[in-house]
């Protein structure tokens, strides 16, 4: 039997921050948006359920200052996985940041998420692939994403 390997697609964004990385064995099943003034996503939390029911879960960016004034919650459904993501990169109080991001799944899209203002990214929407995992740079805010892909 040939394990398939992953291949990495990104990261689209910057080199501030500090270098992160998630790949879960079990697949990921909610992502939260989290909001500052201006409907600017600070942070992005990824979780996947394991055997046991606990969560494996990180949150990146959010470690400035900035006030928390709501959150999206993307749940994924058994029968769902994440096949793209889009989104924008630009300047928020000086600093060149995720913007909008949406999740593209087998079965929909979802937002997108935050204003869409700046340079534009999209990963490769592969048909038969699935994203099993992301990896970027963040800080006060998400500084850089990526995905990990693996056929389905």
């Amino acid at each position: 039997m040939t394990v398939p390997i992953d291949t990495i697609s990104g990261p689209w964004g910057n080199n501030g921050g500090n270098f992160w990385s998630f790949r879960p064995i079990n697949k990921i099943n909610q992502i939260v948006i989290t909001y500052s003034a201006g409907n600017n996503p600070i942070a992005l939390t990824f979780s996947a359920t394991k055997a046991d029911g606990s969560k494996d879960t990180i949150t990146v960016g959010g470690a400035g200052p900035d006030s928390i004034t709501g959150t999206d919650t993307v749940d994924i459904g058994a029968d769902e996985y994440v096949t793209g993501i889009s989104g924008t990169f630009g300047i928020y109080l000086d600093n060149n940041v995720l913007r909008s991001i949406k999740f593209i799944t087998n079965l929909k899209a979802y937002g997108p998420y935050g204003p869409n203002v700046g340079t534009p990214f999209s990963s490769e929407n592969v048909v038969g692939n699935e994203i099993v995992g992301f990896l970027g740079r963040s800080g006060y805010y998400v500084d850089a994403i990526g995905t990990y892909n693996t056929p389905k």
